[in-house]
């Protein structure tokens, strides 16, 4: 259970942080993790990128049903 706690943890650090790495698409950038309250514009202007872009790069998002610790990439601009 400790293991889980602090990889996810880490996932939210990493998010927050903007630790930049490949999306699990290939395109460069770093993965968003959902928090609640979470919306596809808030994480879209985090990144710094329109929601189009958002949806873009994550093909099968769904911006009205997000889900709490749903992987989305924020590709590099």
């Amino acid at each position: 259970m400790f293991a889980r706690t602090f990889t996810f943890i880490a996932l939210i650090a990493a998010s927050v942080l903007g630790v930049n790495t490949a999306c699990d698409s290939g395109l460069l950038g770093y993965i968003h993790i959902v928090v609640s309250g979470d919306t596809c514009y808030a994480i879209a202007t985090q990144g710094r990128i329109n929601v189009g872009h958002l949806q873009s790069a994550n093909p099968g998002l769904n911006c009205n049903a997000l889900s709490i610790g749903q992987r989305v990439c924020i590709p590099s601009n």
